[in-house]
């Protein structure tokens, strides 16, 4: 089951790796004196932002993947980092990149929601 695990976490992996922008202008800030009017610019604003948050989460994503694959070959994968206790299969086919159990993840999720609270 590991190998087939490690196939997906290899090809999210491949699927990560930033692909060149068809729009170079998304890389420079936008400028006013560029668009045609306040509305274009405001447009070109938003366009950037989502992009910026797209190459951000895309990153992120790619963090959790090697760090699931660092754990695979230091033999500790598929084990919570907060119980000790063993991820369920399912769990793992579900979410590779998985490093807490269901209950911990539970309990982490209940604290964050309190906080927010």
């Amino acid at each position: 089951m590991q190998g087939m695990l490690r196939k997906r976490l290899l090809d999210a992996l491949e699927a990560c790796c930033p692909r060149p922008c068809p729009d170079a202008e998304l890389n420079e800030e936008p400028r006013l004196d560029a668009c045609a009017d306040e509305n274009e610019f405001a447009s070109r604003v938003a366009e950037v932002g989502l992009h910026l948050a797209l190459r951000r989460r895309l990153e992120e994503r790619r963090g959790e993947i090697e760090a699931a694959l660092k754990r695979m070959d230091t033999g500790v994968y598929g084990i919570c980092e907060e119980c000790g206790e063993d991820i369920g299969p399912a769990r793992l086919c579900a979410n590779p990149t998985a490093h807490l159990c269901v209950h911990c993840q539970a309990d982490s999720e209940r604290g964050r929601l309190s906080r927010c609270a």
